[in-house]
């Protein structure tokens, strides 16, 4: 089942919460949205199932207009943030109820409901608890069985809400590779939101960004972490370092390094922006040609494999996160009030004027 969103435009009183916004889910994807709060991802969530209108566009699914059918009509499954199980009901009566519930004329007879039931327990690896009440389940197994309710109806199109936000992190990564595997398995056109940028980058086929109502950047997991279009999604997929400079001379100098100018940028002379992600630093005793950049070490946290450092820059007195193994830690000998040394392995520059920063 594909989808199709076709210039879709949502006001909540002034408030515009989505701008415009085209997009297309290809058949078996599993998508996306990720934003901070406010960007329009659940708003868009509950317009693609029914449960909130549009002022303008068109949702199309398979070819077909479903702007103006009810969340039945469209045959959507939608997984909560909170589970929003039945709490008076057994874990296989809340998996049963939206089959139950179907019209006399479409609903599966009492066998087929249980042998559905059951198939469904076995795939959410829940069949031992299926007499239990969602009070006797942990936060993880509630949302399993959401899932399960959810696929029950045999939905065209899965909708999840924040599914794995109200848990903690042990459980959340738990659960994102289950529901990578469960997906690989039993591909359907899958749609999340989720505001945590790990969460997407681990589980989604396609991420889609939104910021303040619009789409910034729609792409694979690494077209948008390795290529962000533009600072916004830079700054919001992981930690970055944020350098002022100015091409001159046809070389991008931050403080005292001269570094060649990126494609996109020319060699007319002009302040840019630069972005470097910690673990793109690379550390030196001394100062090997002159890329590289004097500062002092203020703080290291070795734990486990990577170890963040903080320095003080000697030209300007700004401060930089690293990250490095273990192993170069060892090897430098690192020490708090030691003089190290500097560069960029990998850089992305931006001309100010282009973008809101």
């Amino acid at each position: 089942m594909s989808i199709e969103i076709r210039n879709v435009n949502k006001t909540f009183n002034s408030f515009k919460a989505l701008d415009n916004i085209n997009l297309k889910i290809n058949t078996g994807e599993l998508v996306a949205l990720l934003g901070p709060s406010g960007s329009g991802k659940t708003t868009l969530l509950r317009i693609i199932a029914g449960l909130e209108y549009s002022d303008e566009g068109s949702i199309i699914f398979d070819g077909e207009d479903n702007t103006e059918k009810s969340t039945q009509d469209r045959k959507v499954g939608f997984v909560f943030q909170h589970y929003a199980l039945f709490k008076h009901m057994t874990v296989f009566e809340n998996i049963a109820f939206g089959l139950k519930v179907r019209p006399s004329k479409l609903r599966p007879s009492k066998e087929a409901i249980n042998e559905k039931v059951n198939e469904l327990l076995s795939l959410v690896k829940m069949k031992e608890l299926a007499r239990r009440y969602p009070a006797q389940l942990s936060g993880g197994q509630r949302q399993r069985i959401a899932l399960a309710r959810a696929l029950a109806v045999e939905p065209r199109v899965l909708l999840l809400d924040e599914p794995f936000g109200a848990l903690d992190a042990k459980v959340r990564k738990d659960l994102r590779r289950w529901l990578r595997k469960l997906h690989d398995e039993h591909p359907i056109t899958s749609v999340f939101v989720t505001h945590d940028q790990e969460e997407a980058l681990d589980v989604a086929d396609k991420i889609v960004i939104l910021n303040q109502g619009k789409i910034e950047q729609i792409g694979s997991p690494e077209e948008v972490y390795d290529n962000p279009i533009n600072p916004f999604v830079y700054n919001f997929l992981g930690n970055v370092n944020l350098f002022h400079g100015r091409v001159h001379n046809g070389k991008v100098e931050i403080g005292t390094l001269r570094l060649d100018v990126p494609k996109n940028v020319g060699t007319h002379n002009k302040n840019i922006i630069s972005y470097i992600r910690p673990h793109d630093i690379e550390i030196s005793l001394e100062a090997v040609g002159e890329d590289f950049i004097e500062a002092e070490v203020i703080f290291i946290r070795a734990v486990g494999p990577i170890v963040n450092l903080e320095l003080k820059r000697s030209d300007s007195g700004g401060y930089v996160e690293a990250e490095i193994s273990r192993e170069v830690y060892r090897t430098l000998s690192l020490q708090e009030k030691q003089k190290v040394y500097f560069r960029p392995r990998d850089f992305k520059v931006f001309i100010p004027e282009d973008y809101s920063i």
